[in-house]
């Protein structure tokens, strides 16, 4: 029998979570799969942070919405330390995860959003919940799938002659699906646009100390304080991903402090405060710690070594792909293989090619459609952090086998086969299309 009850038009459900449930249904399964679609960094809690969140287990009242003033004083003394961004405690919020505060901004913010083509699955989603508009801008190879001033200012034009009221830009860097990172000079120049058309910026810099290429990171807010919300968190160089906890820098001023204002009165109506072992323990990670600076560091460098490995793989197989410089992400394009894919599979667009790969050669991967990309252009965001460290007592004998002195190679031969037999099943894909 029909029900009298309805619900609103499904939404999507996060294609990163959606993959990572798949796979793991598959290998309880027991099949076996190479899984390059999910995005976690995989090494072991450091033990001070551990020491500090088991100390502090038995904290079980109600922490302040916005995060112990003590925390958040560390994070702004963190912030002006690592990333030369002037914070004060006042400019910070903390929330259950970056993406909480993703939300409450785009929440809090008149007007629809800009979103670089491709960007990461939840931001039009986000929109999407909060009722604005979201308008696309592509982004090409060439320009390293970055967002060029341009390109923003078309993008700017092309959604207010659609009827949108543009307001709001988000930015990724280091980016996910890319692993790219924006150039300081490139940033500037956004920034001017910005600036001159009275947009405000969300810069999601979540990876910004997993970075390990030539460009080193650094933040839009530099050059557009007054206009930047910076968000970021625990999850991505700690290996905390599950701990929920995140970080937003508001910008100064009066319209910092509305926001705020916005943004925790969001927060106490849905997650109220991050749990508090986790505040506690927070404080040790923002703490000015050289052991907990040194493992973030080795942790960059081994993602970097992994991630770096499959993309000379792709430059040997001329496969179009944009060198990463941060995060454990690669998003290589198989066009030129157009024809031979769907000859030979009935591959037509990138979501036919991820099916593919994970049906045919049990590779797990994301299509660029998920990311707002063409879906003809048979873009695959991969990552390469479920490819080591799947244990903790993995990932302790990876990182105290660390050596910067040992041969890349040589290194991933020992530690992260996997990246090497993952490399050889591209090889023989891209041999067999010819």
């Amino acid at each position: 029998m029909g029900s009298n009850y309805s619900i609103k038009p499904p939404i999507k459900m996060s294609a990163t979570l959606a993959i990572n449930a798949k796979v793991n249904q598959l290998m309880a399964e027991g099949h076996q799969i190479f899984h390059l679609g999910f995005g976690e960094a995989r090494f072991p809690v450091h033990p001070k942070i551990l020491a500090a969140f088991q100390e502090n287990a038995v904290a079980r009242s109600y922490l302040p919405v916005a995060g112990l003033p003590k925390l958040r004083t560390l994070i702004a003394d963190y912030y002006k330390r690592k990333f030369q961004i002037e914070a004060e405690a006042s400019q910070v919020m903390t929330g259950a995860g970056s993406k909480s505060l993703l939300y409450a901004a785009i929440r809090a913010l008149e007007g629809d959003i800009i979103l670089p083509s491709p960007s990461w699955v939840s931001y039009d989603t986000q929109a999407y919940l909060t009722g604005k508009s979201v308008s696309w801008v592509p982004t090409h190879l060439e320009d390293n799938y970055c967002l060029t001033p341009a390109g923003l200012k078309a993008g700017l034009k092309t959604a207010r002659e659609a009827g949108q009221a543009p307001a709001v830009l988000v930015l990724n860097t280091p980016n996910n699906p890319s692993g790219i990172m924006y150039p300081g000079q490139l940033l500037s120049e956004l920034a001017k646009v910005a600036r001159a058309e009275k947009l405000l910026i969300i810069s999601d810099e979540i990876y910004a100390l997993t970075a390990y290429g030539d460009i080193p990171h650094t933040s839009i807010a530099h050059y557009y304080p007054e206009g930047t919300i910076v968000t970021g968190g625990l999850s991505k160089h700690l290996s905390l991903g599950g701990w929920r906890f995140g970080v937003a820098i508001l910008p100064p001023g009066d319209f910092g402090t509305q926001l705020h204002q916005y943004m925790s009165a969001v927060a106490s109506n849905i997650w109220t405060t991050v749990a508090a072992p986790v505040q506690y323990a927070a404080m040790v990670a923002y703490s000015d710690d050289p052991d907990i600076d040194a493992y973030v560091e080795t942790c960059a460098t081994i993602h970097g070594y992994v991630t770096d490995y499959l993309y000379q793989v792709m430059q040997t197989l001329n496969v179009p792909c944009p060198k990463p410089s941060g995060g454990f992400y690669l998003y290589p394009g198989f066009t030129p293989w157009r024809e031979a894919l769907a000859q030979k599979h009935n591959v037509y667009t990138s979501q036919d090619l991820a099916n593919f790969l994970l049906d045919e050669e049990h590779i797990a991967t994301l299509p660029g459609s998920d990311f707002g990309a063409d879906p003809q252009d048979l873009t695959l965001r991969l990552s390469t952090s479920y490819l080591y460290a799947l244990t903790d007592e993995e990932g302790e004998a990876i990182l105290s086998s660390f050596n910067k002195d040992k041969p890349q190679d040589q290194f991933l031969q020992e530690v992260c086969p996997k990246v090497i037999e993952i490399g050889e099943r591209f090889k023989a894909l891209v041999e067999s299309l010819g």
